[in-house]
């Protein structure tokens, strides 16, 4: 590995050290401070390294998104893990038990037949799993529509072997909106509602201690709602190109970039680089870019293909001057995506090179 992150052969993401452990600890404040323990959700780094730091840092947990994330990292030593997913199939469930002997594995329910289906398969082999019930906090995904609903199927699984409810969870979109008061409102409205569902709940004689909620642009404001006990922020370790259009951070809050070379500039308003959508994933969430360059931060990848990332200077920018071989740095759209599309993650402190750590839940979909 080199010294230097110019000396790295591209595209290659780098992870900031210092931008890094700053978000992490921010985080973990703003959950301390309102008694709300912390759970953050791997999927967005999916490194042991990572993951690490933030028990250290005092997070309770780890959440994960798939049966496959859980399996990576009980394997790298992590031993309570709520799979925040309606798990289905006798397949999963199979891949669950083993993971029982080393591991506290939860994860959600949302239907009736879900719910029958998982109880069977675990009380036929003599465990009984902690589930919660999922509530649809505004994300319009999964999970029950109501108190009523939930309140049904926490009935269910209350009698129901080989499963016992744990909590409530639920997930708000405020992905939609920089008006930061609207983002308080939506982070406000979901911890609200999700503590409402858990004491509907609990009034029918089902226990349901844990009230599981939030994301990184609600974070700080569904923390405050009383009866709110887990936050599961995930994108806040890198923050992205969504998270600075959304008005949570600053560019230089970005920990996460993706390093390319010019390799073409075919007319005068516009260059390539080596990185497109193989590298930076290929998610738009309607900012019109899938990144923005780091070193000339009103310039974005207006276009990405493949394995092409398109520049187009806009009418007034001034030109870059960029020559075929000169280095980038991209701060991607979506951070978790973009993790995902790489086997490791180089560590930079400044521009040192300091470590690699490995994506080991890296295509993990399953």
């Amino acid at each position: 590995m080199a010294d230097s992150w110019r000396d790295l052969d591209t595209p290659v993401p780098l992870v900031d050290l210092g931008r890094l452990e700053r978000n992490l600890r921010e985080m973990a404040d703003i959950a301390g401070a309102y008694g709300v323990r912390q759970r953050p959700h791997t999927k967005t780094h999916k490194t042991r390294e990572i993951a690490r730091r933030q028990v250290d840092l005092g997070a309770h947990g780890i959440t994960v998104a798939k049966v496959g994330e859980a399996e990576a990292m009980v394997d790298a030593g992590f031993e309570d893990i709520l799979i925040a997913y309606p798990v289905i199939g006798a397949r999963k469930y199979d891949r669950i038990l083993p993971l029982l002997e080393r591991a506290r594995i939860r994860f959600a329910v949302d239907s009736a037949a879900g719910a029958r289906a998982a109880a069977d398969h675990f009380a036929r082999h003599g465990r009984t799993v902690e589930v919660l019930i999922e509530h649809d906090g505004g994300a319009n995904r999964s999970g029950v529509q109501n108190a009523e609903e939930a309140v049904a199927l926490a009935n269910l699984v209350d009698g129901l072997p080989g499963l016992t409810v744990a909590g409530i969870m639920s997930y708000a979109n405020a992905y939609k909106t920089d008006d930061a008061a609207e983002q308080a409102e939506i982070g406000r409205t979901e911890g609200r509602a999700a503590v409402a569902v858990a004491e509907a709940v609990r009034a029918a004689g089902v226990a349901a201690d844990t009230v599981s909620v939030g994301s990184t642009p609600t974070a700080r404001h569904v923390v405050t709602v009383p009866g709110v006990t887990e936050l599961r922020s995930g994108v806040y370790v890198f923050h992205d190109v969504k998270q600075v259009s959304l008005g949570v951070v600053g560019l230089d809050r970005c920990a996460l970039t993706v390093l390319a070379t010019v390799v073409s500039h075919p007319r005068p308003d516009r260059y390539v680089v080596d990185a497109g959508i193989k590298s930076l994933a290929g998610e738009d969430y309607g900012w019109g870019t899938h990144g923005i360059i780091v070193e000339r931060p009103d310039l974005r990848i207006t276009l990405a293909t493949e394995e092409h990332g398109i520049i187009t200077l806009p009418p007034d920018a001034e030109d870059p001057r960029w020559s075929i071989g000169d280095l980038v740095r991209i701060v991607p759209d979506h951070a978790c995506g973009c993790a995902n599309m790489h086997d490791a993650l180089v560590v930079v402190d400044g521009e040192d090179v300091v470590d690699t750590w490995r994506v080991i839940g890296r295509g993990r979909v399953r």
